[in-house]
């Protein structure tokens, strides 16, 4: 009976993530307004906790501090779309301002390894279907948009009826322990999402910033754009820090064609900012609060990625602390859930 038992769970869990997957255009934009929704709760409590308790001023203050929190997201959102998109355009008309550079240094690997058929950038050029890529990068941006606006729906519904769910919640269960248990339940994966949350906005900052400098130095074309790149991949788990580090470096490579001292200011600069924060830094200021264990990270990055995509790669940090937490509150799961977390201790 318990293999049976075992089974039946297994098949629903991957029932599960086939839902989730086929369903991505309804779930992924409310999970997208949960995550922008609890944001607005962390900063709105931070920005509380500086008007009230620190500055001492009026309680009324609490009720500006949510309106100023989603004034705070709704800025950040719009200047990183903006530079992304900016300098999008920017590339694009620059792009063939690298031909010659790219050519060269096709030239000097080719010389490298004795390779004697030329390659140069308009063989690999005719090869690419670029209207077909045009097309595609089109319908993607239309079914972003199309995501963005549902995310603003489900975000709207979620702060106009958040005030109700203290008064919904205990209506559901029977006992008072049982509520006890939820309500602590929600304050863990609160407190957990927080910490996490609050240490990468910092870390993640850090590392655009101090990556700009480094470009900005030495000239490096869209400085911005890479910055704000570092910035967003610092958020998804191992792989993020080399994706946002490894585009720079070759438009370095590409851009300076010859000077190996901007090469290598780029390069190493990034590559060092890169190790000290995320090996450094962000360790020492999270400790052992999150306790996940990297292998499993690196496991529900590629699980959500499949899933959600990109998305899914951002948000599978804060997914796995609310599937650990929700997974050690239930007796027959428990020990799974131990499993998940890097020392084998309860969070």
């Amino acid at each position: 009976m318990p293999e049976k038992s075992k089974a039946l769970n297994i098949i629903l869990l991957f029932l599960i993530l086939y839902i989730l997957k086929t369903g991505q255009a309804i779930f992924l934009p409310f999970v997208v307004a949960l995550f922008f929704w609890l944001l607005i709760y962390i900063l709105s409590s931070a920005y509380s906790e500086i008007f009230v308790d620190k500055l001492k001023l009026p309680l009324w203050t609490r009720h500006f501090s949510r309106f100023l929190s989603v004034i705070t997201i709704a800025g950040i959102v719009y200047f990183i779309g903006i530079g992304i998109e900016t300098n999008i355009n920017d590339v694009y008309q620059a792009f063939g301002s690298y031909q010659k550079n790219m050519n060269a240094v096709f030239d000097k690997i080719q010389s490298m390894f004795g390779i004697e058929h030329k390659i140069t950038f308009a063989n690999i050029a005719n090869n690419i279907d670029i209207p077909r890529a045009i097309n595609s990068v089109v319908q993607g941006f239309a079914s972003f948009l199309s995501q963005s606006l549902m995310v603003l729906v489900y975000l709207l519904f979620i702060l106009l009826e958040e005030k109700s769910f203290s008064k919904k919640i205990p209506q559901i269960f029977s006992s008072k322990k049982k509520e006890n248990d939820i309500k602590k339940m929600f304050d863990k994966i609160y407190s957990k999402i927080e910490v996490y949350m609050t240490v990468k906005l910092f870390t993640s900052f850090l590392t655009g910033l101090l990556g700009y400098i480094v470009m900005r130095f030495v000239h490096l074309d869209f400085a911005m754009f890479w910055a704000i790149l570092m910035f967003l991949f610092n958020f998804v788990p191992t792989v993020g820090s080399i994706i946002s580090s490894v585009f720079p470096i070759m438009l370095a490579l590409l851009q300076f064609n010859g000077d190996l001292v901007s090469f290598s200011i780029v390069s190493i600069g990034i590559i060092t900012i890169q190790l000290l924060i995320g090996n450094i830094v962000d360790p020492k200021i999270m400790g052992k609060r999150l306790n996940l264990s990297p292998l499993v990270l690196i496991l529900s990055l590629v699980i959500w990625g499949s899933i959600w995509g990109v998305v899914g790669m951002f948000l599978c940090v804060p997914i796995m602390i609310i599937i650990t937490i929700v997974l050690l509150q239930i007796p027959s799961t428990k020990k799974f859930a131990m499993l998940l977390t890097q020392d084998g201790e309860t969070f």
